[in-house]
Formats: C-alpha cells, sequence, structure tokens
C-alpha cells in the first residue's frame, strides 16, 4: 500500500509542475488548467483511498477485531495522526460509537443512510453529513469489521472536507486568481477553494473552469480562473 501511495504522490508532483510550473500566455494558461484539474483530482483521491484502503487493513487487526475500544484506541490514535484532516471512530451495531478525538459519544449513528448497509457487510465511501460529534462537515468512509464471519461494528473515518480544501488548496499552491470546487452528483458543494462555500446552495460557481470527475467519488471536479 505504501508502494501505490508514494506512486500516486508521484504522479500529483508530475502532473502540479506541468499544469502550474510553465505559462506565459493565455492559450498556455488553458492548457495548464486542463492538466492541473487533473492534478486535482490525484490528490483529492490519494487522500480519501489513503483513509479508505488504511480502514481495511486495520478492520483485520486484533486490536480492531477485539471490539474493545481501549485495546483499539493508541493504534487509531497513531494511524490518524499520520493523515492530512479528519477523525477515526468504530461504531458498535446498536449504533453507539467512540472517536479518537472525543472517546465514547452519547451520540447514536443508527438512523445515518449509510449505517445498514454496513452492519450488513458493506464498506461505505462517499456519503457527506454533518458530524454528530464535531458538526464539522465531512466525507464518510468506513468498513465492516468482521470476527469469525460475522459483523461486530464499523470502523470509519470522518474526512473534514473545510481541512481536505485547505490542503488541496496548499499542495496546489493555487493563484489568487484561480478557484477549484467539486460536486456531488446531486449538485451538493461538497470541497471548494473558499470553504465557506462548501454545502451552501444557490451559488454562482465560477464557468472559466475545466472539469474532470473522480473515478473514486463520482464528484465532478473544476478548476479554472475567477470570474
Amino acid at each position: 500500500m505504501c508502494r501505490k501511495i508514494v506512486g500516486m504522490l508521484v504522479v500529483c508532483l508530475v502532473l502540479l509542475v506541468t499544469a502550474f510550473g510553465c505559462g506565459g500566455n493565455k492559450h498556455a494558461d488553458k492548457i495548464d488548467t486542463n492538466i492541473g484539474v487533473s492534478a486535482l483530482v490525484a490528490l483529492a483521491d490519494n487522500h480519501i483511498s489513503s483513509y479508505a484502503n488504511g480502514l481495511d487493513t486495520l478492520a483485520m487487526t486484533q486490536e480492531v477485531q477485539s471490539g474493545d475500544w481501549g485495546m483499539m484506541f493508541g493504534l487509531l490514535k497513531n494511524v490518524e495522526e499520520a493523515q492530512v484532516t479528519g477523525t477515526m471512530w468504530f461504531v458498535a451495531p446498536d449504533g453507539s460509537y467512540s472517536t479518537v478525538a472525543l472517546g465514547k459519544t452519547d451520540t447514536n449513528l443508527s438512523d445515518r443512510a449509510y449505517f445498514p448497509g454496513l452492519m450488513a457487510g458493506n464498506k461505505v465511501l462517499g456519503d457527506v453529513v454533518f458530524s454528530k460529534s464535531t458538526g464539522n462537515k465531512s466525507l464518510i468512509a468506513a468498513s465492516p469489521v468482521l470476527r469469525d464471519g460475522k459483523v461486530i461494528g464499523g470502523l470509519g473515518a470522518s474526512i473534514f472536507l473545510d481541512d481536505l480544501s485547505k490542503t488541496l488548496a496548499r499542495e496546489l499552491a493555487l493563484p489568487d486568481d484561480m478557484v477549484f470546487y467539486a460536486t456531488t452528483e446531486a449538485g451538493d458543494v461538497v470541497l471548494h477553494s473558499d470553504t465557506q462555500l462548501i454545502l451552501e446552495t444557490c451559488l454562482n460557481l465560477e464557468k472559466d473552469v475545466e472539469f474532470e470527475t473522480s473515478l473514486l467519488t463520482g464528484w465532478r471536479f473544476a478548476l479554472g480562473f475567477k470570474d
């Protein structure tokens, strides 16, 4: 998994240098934007998939399969600190859950749309919610935890959309006259270089942009110049 992530980062770096390391005229800027949106998608997908792939691996560890928060906490804390943004959590079949940031919470996830599927043994990736424990706008990734063929809970990550947007802007070294955003199939803004616009409605999004759809999330990414 480490080699895959390193390989993705190398691809992202090449795309970034190609997109933002040259210029000179408006036609060149157009070409750069076309390449740059591919770099944007690659960077976003890399951050999201690093969480999702890591959950699959962690769900098979002895600590997580114990179902005991005290046993798994140290492992999850170390993994979370190595990530860019978000918090990790474990949810029991009754919907009660604990997070690395807060420990055991007094809220319940059983009413989340993704919860029945997760408890049925299905992976989760792409649900966008307001976190019950923090209030943060979050992308959910989660893997079922099985022991002796039975689902004993779910291991998840809430990837904070505000923080992910800031990370992408920093990694792109986005010029002041440029903007990026990403929308779901339903048109909800889930990432934006202006984080105040995430999950806001009735937005007039910039039109002078290049688009590319992520095969991982299905989100439509845009990168271009401010109106």
